[in-house]
């Protein structure tokens, strides 16, 4: 199939949403274009600029949520992913990270303008997403107004947030068998899994919005919101009213909760409605200079995929959608362009890990894709419905047991069609990390068309009410042990664990005990089924677990772990700290190469080094 009917079949997308790319330099900027009824248009566009790292995780769902409430009023809105952040383009370490925020978050804006006829442009900008959307205002982009969310007038106090939620995020790192590098090689800062380079701190920490210059003040508005019930910061307060700006400061309810952890982060409903009732309001008399004129000959290109430079190696990632069931799943298909695919290499199918979207565990999907195109190695990363870009209601994933349905596995048997529909492969390799691994594991049992799995954190082979209890139970009393009452507490109202055991329990009395021994014993039977019909069919099959995971734990109890000879396809591995998913980079980069080696496994002679490679 040629490249150019590829791309035709790739770009499916709903009459409402389209992701797409803005060609800017110095990286293409993955976005999408939520769009309102041709007859309720208002002439407002609004780019969504996000927050940084785990926040931008936590709030993705929220983000999409009030694009699509802006898109009902009738206002064109534009989500993006920073540059070196999310499906854009680049690195985290790579240089000039500010100015190529700054830059993104203008062109989302003239690129609304010049093709969404919109007379007026608004950037809703959360924590560092509303302080580099006041630099794009002071530096003259086409953005009209302004409504700011949790935003400090200077960098520093970010910085200090950040360094302060850092040290908390490692705090619950439990303990490692590797001694650990310095947490970034230039000397800047690890936060929760996330880089921020010396660079990048240097120039944030410079970054002082009240001594940023507001031109035409007067014709601008600006909503500043409060965290809950903290205010917003007085000093951006006072400085857009001295240009002249009609501001207006309100209660932001809801912050908190909406950065928790994205399995039970909580949509900003009524931030979100008071944004609408504000751009329904009185615009300023006085226009701006230049406006709206001047930002229809703006010139940002928009592209249905992104050319990416990766070394020597020219790859494409293309938005890649499709209908299951009434709903639609978004992914990105990745592939090389400079070089053809590798001889006999699967299609690589990267799933959610939990909640978080088809990013990866800080990332790293986004980064091993890229990798492993150079390779000649193509991939999808998806999300499934309710996560990430996917159509669907994330409320059911409150409760854990919902990420262990059957219809979750369908949905990747679902995509693995559309693939081979398209024409793209018919072989697969699946990985993910806890429930996104179960969901394959169960794949290539069903599916013959699997013939690798890189198996990360897999929580369980199969799930069961009284496994999960059993495991609860186990947990809480180390976690007594140690002292940890705190986490005692989250695991019994967060999770609604507690409730579990309790359910348990009082089955396995009415059934005198017998009945979760019974069926646990009758679980080691399946589990063992399972290994060996991979075995039969010769499914290489990479299983990396974290110290301290309940499954690593139960290989030992069962002594599985003496058996490993019985399943020469199975490659068992170690991640050398007791962390869930991985946060400190040394240990991002032990799972990367781990990932690289399950990978050359599977290519066998055409994987890179091969002898004939």
């Amino acid at each position: 199939m040629s490249s150019g009917a590829t791309e035709a079949l790739l770009l499916r997308s709903t009459q409402a949403r389209r992701s797409l790319y803005l060609t800017v330099s110095p990286n293409p900027v993955f976005a999408v274009l939520h769009t309102p009824a041709a007859d309720q248009r208002s002439g407002i566009g609004v780019v969504l600029c996000p927050p940084f790292g785990w926040d931008e995780l936590c709030t993705h769902r929220s983000l999409r949520a009030w694009a699509d409430a802006l898109a009902q009023a009738g206002h064109a809105a534009l989500r993006i992913d920073l540059p070196g952040t999310g499906d854009s383009g680049g690195n985290p370490r790579d240089p000039a990270r500010v100015n190529a925020w700054t830059g993104a978050i203008a062109a989302g804006g003239a690129w609304l303008g010049a093709t969404q006829d919109c007379e007026r442009i608004v950037a809703i900008g959360v924590g560092l997403g509303g302080m580099l959307a006041v630099r794009a205002v002071a530096q003259g982009e086409e953005i009209d107004d302004l409504v700011l969310w949790s935003v400090p007038a200077r960098g520093r106090l970010l910085l200090r947030e950040l360094r302060a939620f850092a040290q908390m995020a490692a705090s619950t790192v439990g303990d490692t068998d590797s001694p650990e590098p310095p947490a970034v090689e230039d000397g800047g800062l690890e936060v929760a899994g996330f880089v921020v380079s010396a660079e990048t701190m240097a120039d944030l920490e410079a970054l002082d919005l009240t001594k940023l210059e507001i031109p035409d003040g007067a014709a601008r508005r600006v909503l500043l919101l409060g965290r809950d019930t903290l205010a917003p910061d007085r000093r951006l307060t006072e400085h857009f009213e001295q240009s002249g700006a009609t501001v207006e400061v309100a209660d932001g309810p809801g912050f908190a909760k909406m950065v928790t952890h994205p399995q039970f982060a909580e949509r900003p409903n009524a931030v979100i409605a008071q944004s609408i009732a504000w751009l329904a309001g009185d615009l300023p008399v006085t226009p701006r200079d230049g406006a709206p004129a001047a930002r229809t000959a703006a010139s940002v290109a928009s592209a249905d995929h992104a050319d990416l430079q990766i070394g020597e190696v020219q790859i494409r990632e293309t938005p890649f959608e499709f209908d299951h069931d009434g709903s639609v799943l978004a992914g990105v298909y990745t592939t090389p362009i400079s070089r053809p695919i590798a001889d006999g290499a699967p299609c690589v199918i990267l799933l959610n890990a939990g909640a978080v979207r088809r990013i990866g565990p800080n990332r790293m999907w986004v980064e091993s894709a890229r990798r492993w195109a150079t390779w000649g190695v193509a991939s999808l990363r998806l999300d499934m419905v309710g996560l990430g870009d996917s159509d669907g209601d994330e409320v059911r994933f409150y409760q854990t047991p919902q990420f262990y349905r059957d219809d979750l596995a369908d949905q990747v048997r679902a995509a693995l069609d559309e693939v081979a529909a398209r024409g793209m492969s018919d072989r697969f390799l699946i990985g993910g990390l806890c429930s996104g691994a179960y969901w394959g594991f169960h794949v290539a049992l069903s599916d013959e068309r699997v013939q690798a799995l890189m198996l990360v954190n897999l929580w369980s082979f199969y799930w069961t009410e009284e496994l999960a209890a059993a495991r609860d139970a186990r947990r809480a009393k180390e976690l007594l042990r140690s002292g940890a009452w705190r986490d005692v507490a989250r695991i019994a109202v967060l999770e609604g664990r507690i409730g579990r055991m309790i359910r348990t329990k009082l089955r396995n009395v009415a059934s005198g005990g017998k009945r979760a021994s019974g069926h646990l014993a009758e679980m080691g039977v399946a589990i063992d089924d399972a290994l060996a019909q991979l075995r039969e069919r010769d499914v290489q099959v990479l299983l990396l677990l974290s110290r301290g995971e309940p499954l690593a734990e139960d290989f030992v109890a069962d002594a599985r772990i003496d058996r490993l000879a019985e399943w020469p396809n199975l490659q068992f591995g170690r991640i050398p700290l007791e962390d869930h998913i991985f946060r400190p980079v040394w240990a991002q980069q032990y799972v990367h190469r781990a990932l690289d080696d399950a990978l050359r496994r599977t290519l066998g002679a055409s994987a890179p080094g091969a002898p004939d490679a």
